[in-house]
């Protein structure tokens, strides 16, 4: 697996030609944060990609909804083997904070903490 490399602020790296991708346990762990990120309605070529954010965070309630479909976006992202731990730290009528760990195909553990705002 190979993917463009993102900048600290989301823009897709430019300028060192194959240095700018990303490759095996990087890439997996980028593509993982990309998709929690991701809303659904939000890209023209898959309108079911992504998370229906909007519907969670406007509602009350929905904590055992956004583990579960953060587990499921997870899992079934390219690469990523299990899952060790996920907990949903913050959460408000706007946005979420997610810390998770998980070990990808190549037995490389990693841990993140996703904000979506």
């Amino acid at each position: 697996m190979r993917v463009r490399g993102l900048t600290s602020t989301g823009d897709w790296r430019f300028g060192k030609g194959k240095a700018d991708y990303l490759r095996r346990s990087a890439a997996i762990r980028q593509n993982v944060v990309t998709r929690l990120k991701s809303f659904t309605n939000d890209w023209f070529a898959d309108v079911t990609a992504g998370l229906p954010w909007f519907e969670l965070l406007g509602n009350r309630d929905t904590e055992q909804r956004i583990l579960r479909n953060v587990e499921q976006t997870v899992l079934r992202t390219e690469g990523v083997a299990t899952i060790e731990r996920l907990e949903l730290v913050k959460i408000t009528d706007r946005d979420a904070t997610i810390e998770i760990d998980v070990t990808d195909i190549f037995g490389q553990p990693f841990s993140e903490t996703v904000s979506v705002v």
